[in-house]
């Protein structure tokens, strides 16, 4: 799945179908809203601009718009997630849940597009009108019609999905919309679970005294109840933003990313603890330090009607990525702090925030984290490159710095995300340049470093450590 920015995407030109999506009756029916959620919406309401995620997925021929008109209807009545509105009401929000019976859709008038720029922008404008979570939908059902291969779009604020759900509706709307357009009736899909019923029942608490809550606990006084951010100079003083700048590129070819999990399974990790410990030991030969706070996204997801869901289905947990001048060393410390932080996931935020013993301070609007997803463990994997299934994000603004890497059957790659400064753009050149030496190097070959493989050396004070 490609994942990219909405300034680098570069769809065909064609006609544009898309409808209007009105709720018929106001929804009675109040729901919780996740901590995200909620922060998110807080961002809304101080103004911040609408973060939303397109779908995006190719299909043969030209659309057939009774066939995706439909695939849209079903797919909202099957996740709940997509029928949670939200309002404010005397300064407070609140979500609302609507009824998929109760919704209106209104073909709108097709536009013809001739260029790429044109069809780009066309669709940036209709996305970041509609995708506004104060209005609910903050979604926008569309698709570019050509006439030997057409793509459907469905963009949608962060309020309804994360980046996981985007290849859940990928496949759930190709299955749906095949099943409609060549035999006229939708096929079964997999079990899903309910996103607003698991909002109703929140995660346990842990006990005041688990290891788990402590080691958050502690990870935010190293920090001295600072999130972290991104240790070099990306042209902005806190207090600053400005306009984003993304750069995609490929960390990896899928040889290098196959010998890069292999290595890092001798010292006890993964792909995605490779991918980090080679970020830091990319930052430190910048001049960065030798211990690398940041924060990770984890998906909630456990059992397989879990899988197929959409929502916002995650946590964050924090990692500090210990380098040492033997690379193999780095990663068998990666090993262990993810392996330490993807426990603290158990944790709710609600209870780390809430026990602290002091506020955060945010110097910053951003945080540093690092996201890591491998597409192919994803449903619908299988199907992912034949139909050109891309996500796609808003350009807003931005003041640190924030990378997702992707893992698919191409390889790995890599999107980041930073204020559009030239000191941040000569920064993610030289570090995109010293992380792909420093993966290709860790992928040359297994080492027998006793200091790597018995995992002495760690940091005195490991993320989740008792």
């Amino acid at each position: 799945m490609l994942v990219t920015s909405a300034d680098l995407w570069t769809p065909a030109p064609g006609t544009v179908v898309s409808w209007d999506v009105e709720p018929g009756v106001p929804p009675r029916r109040r729901v919780d809203l996740s901590l995200n959620q909620r922060n998110h919406l807080a961002g809304a309401v101080a103004g911040e601009p609408s973060v939303w995620m397109a779908a995006g997925f190719d299909v043969e021929g030209p659309v057939d718009v009774a066939a995706l008109e439909g695939a849209y209807r079903a797919v909202v009545a099957r996740h709940s997630a997509l029928r949670v509105g939200a309002e404010v009401v005397d300064g407070a929000v609140h979500g609302r849940q609507h009824d998929a019976a109760d919704l209106r859709w209104t073909r709108r008038a097709d536009v013809r597009t001739s260029t790429v720029d044109e069809t780009r922008d066309h669709v940036r404008r209709q996305l970041d009108a509609a995708c506004w979570p104060l209005s609910y939908p903050a979604f926008w059902p569309a698709a570019i019609s050509r006439p030997g291969r057409s793509t459907v779009v469905l963009g949608l604020d962060h309020l309804h999905v994360d980046a996981y759900s985007l290849a859940v509706l990928v496949d759930d709307l190709h299955t749906v919309y095949t099943g409609l357009a060549h035999d006229g009736r939708a096929p079964d899909l997999p079990e899903t679970s309910c996103f607003v019923a698991g909002l109703a029942d929140p995660p346990p608490r842990v006990a005041p005294d688990d290891a788990r809550l402590r080691s958050w606990h502690d990870f935010l006084a190293r920090q001295d109840h600072r999130l972290p951010t991104f240790p070099l100079s990306l042209g902005v003083e806190p207090g600053e933003r400005a306009a984003q700048r993304t750069e995609v590129s490929v960390l990896g070819d899928a040889g290098v990313a196959d010998r890069l999990g292999d290595h890092a399974r001798l010292h006890g990790g993964s792909t995605a603890t490779a991918a980090l410990a080679t970020l830091a030991s990319a930052v430190a030969d910048l001049g960065g330090p030798a211990v690398l706070p940041l924060l990770m996204p984890v998906h909630l997801r456990s059992t397989p009607a879990e899988r197929r869901t959409v929502g916002w289905l995650t946590t964050t947990v924090p990692v500090e990525l210990a380098t040492h001048p033997d690379p193999c060393a780095t990663l068998a410390h990666a090993a262990g702090a993810v392996e330490a932080a993807r426990a603290m996931a158990a944790v709710p935020l609600d209870q780390v925030l809430g026990t602290a013993s002091r506020p955060l301070v945010r110097e910053r609007s951003d945080v540093f984290m690092a996201s890591y997803l491998d597409y192919r463990r994803l449903p619908g994997h299988q199907e992912l490159l034949r139909r050109r299934a891309h996500h796609v994000s808003a350009p807003t603004v931005a003041d640190d710095l924030q990378v997702w890497v992707s893992r698919t059957p191409e390889g790995l790659g890599v999107r980041v995300r930073t204020p559009a400064t030239l000191t941040a753009a000569r920064v993610v050149a030289s570090l995109l340049e010293r992380w792909r030496d420093r993966v290709a190097t860790l992928a040359s070959g297994p080492c027998t470093s006793p200091l790597a493989l018995t995992g002495a050396g760690r940091p005195a004070h490991p993320v989740g450590s008792p």
